[in-house]
């Protein structure tokens, strides 16, 4: 939207560059921050230090501002852009260039208070397209074997963990869910693709297809013959079908994501809100199917999610096996405010608000819910660790390492054996980024 409305600008990634520095040398009227939540903190910082090296408006925009809109106030931006930001931008680019204010534009916060979303973009082809040689030819993305690509927006799922709850409540009422055209998809691939090293594509939609429909027909013709690079995407589970697995394998499709979330129905179903049709068995079916077409699964299943017993999350080992997942994936259940599961959690008095850690980090370490004993935590966080080799291992292998899980402490051999299993599945079985 910047370069639509003329502006000139520039790309400061904070892992490479300092900002104070970089501030004081482009001397910007705008600093606009994408945060997601992991990194906030890191921007916080390095806002306070830039401005002080140089006067500026501010905006941040991004799931910090969208899911965590209490923060603005420790943020010392000007502004926070909530929820579907481009006509938001568009419109505080304008005010600012003529030296007006900008606290009534829809979809911001400032300290004038909070403004209600303007209705979701429908035609997603109107948008212009990513400036994507700001962001990737000026950072470490330029030379990296994946590209990431978005065909839709939106998720038509309501799983109580997910931002898309929240994203939900915020649009109330609209249909989120939203496509580009085919045509605007693979163009804009085949840019990046002249342009920079792109050796695999990840579709980064929370859903890329729903069913085989006349779009995903055009897509198989269409990926192979201009982009022809293997590329991962997101499915559910239980809308996979052979007829959406051929057109997927025609395209080129080298594996897929696929959230499974518990080996429980109840607690797949009542408590993470992930309700999906048919059985176990079925489910068990559909990830062979897959395997049968020569497309690799990554399978994600959450731990320690509340009513969930240890003996439930054990089973998701067996339930991997015999599904032929290629990499079952774990973390630790984390509810996020303005969640569902938040309110159940808070609600149920397994959490502690003021204590609580609301972000993605608690994913990757114990979990903190108060209505499991430390055995049952650290079982948990075991399987984390070695849940994925333990499904890949031979008999009596996988044994000795359900042993291993249920009865030793956590401790930094799993970790080293979890976090080379995974370099080595993603690298070579989920994205094809080594020979």
């Amino acid at each position: 939207m910047a370069r639509e409305e003329g502006w000139e600008r520039a790309f400061c990634s904070l892992q490479t560059v300092d900002l104070a520095n970089f501030v004081a040398w482009e001397r910007p009227d705008v600093v606009a921050y994408s945060a997601n939540i992991t990194g906030f903190k890191d921007i916080v910082e390095a806002h306070h230090r830039a401005r002080a090296a140089h006067p500026f408006v501010s905006i941040l925009g991004g799931p910090q501002a969208t899911f965590s809109p209490e923060s603005f106030a420790e943020s010392g931006m000007d502004a926070y852009c909530v929820g579907e930001g481009e006509g938001a931008f568009r419109d505080f680019l304008e005010r600012v260039a003529a030296g007006q204010g900008f606290s009534d534009i829809p979809n911001l916060i400032t300290e004038s208070g909070i403004n209600p979303v303007r209705p979701l973009i429908r035609d997603l082809d109107s948008l212009p397209e990513a400036d994507r040689d700001l962001t990737i030819g000026n950072s470490f993305l330029r030379d990296v074997p994946k590209k990431t690509f978005y065909a839709t927006r939106g998720c038509p799922e309501n799983c109580s963990y997910c931002c898309n709850n929240y994203f939900h409540k915020l649009y109330r009422g609209e249909p989120t869910v939203r496509r580009f055209s085919v045509e605007r998809v693979i163009a804009e691939a085949e840019r990046v693709k002249a342009k920079y090293r792109m050796d695999f594509v990840k579709f980064g939609d929370d859903m890329f297809c729903i069913r085989a429909d006349p779009w995903l027909e055009e897509f198989a013709a269409k990926y192979p013959r201009r982009i022809g690079v293997p590329f991962n995407c997101y499915l559910r589970l239980d809308l996979v079908t052979e007829d959406m697995l051929k057109l997927l394998k025609e395209a080129g499709c080298f594996s897929v994501h696929l959230s499974l979330d518990s080996a429980s129905a109840h607690v797949r179903e009542n408590v993470l809100g992930r309700r999906m049709k048919g059985t176990t068995e079925d489910m068990v079916k559909r990830l062979r199917l897959i395997s049968d077409y020569g497309i690799n699964t990554w399978a994600n299943f959450m731990l320690a999610a509340p009513e969930s017993t240890v003996a439930d999350d054990l089973e998701t080992v067996a339930f991997s096996r015999r599904g032929r997942v290629t990499y079952p994936a774990y973390s630790i259940t984390v509810p996020m405010i303005g969640t569902d599961l938040y309110d159940y959690a808070l609600r149920m008095g397994l959490l502690d608000p003021a204590t609580h850690k609301s972000d993605m980090t608690g994913c990757y370490e114990p979990s903190t819910l108060k209505c499991f004993s430390q055995r049952e935590r650290d079982v948990r966080y075991n399987i984390f660790l070695l849940g994925a080799v333990a499904a890949k291992l031979p008999w009596p292998l996988d044994r000795v390492a359900l042993l291993a899980i249920k009865w030793l402490p956590p401790n930094r051999a799993f970790r080293w054996v979890r976090d080379r299993f995974y370099k080595y599945s993603i690298e070579r079985r989920i994205f094809k980024l080594c020979g």
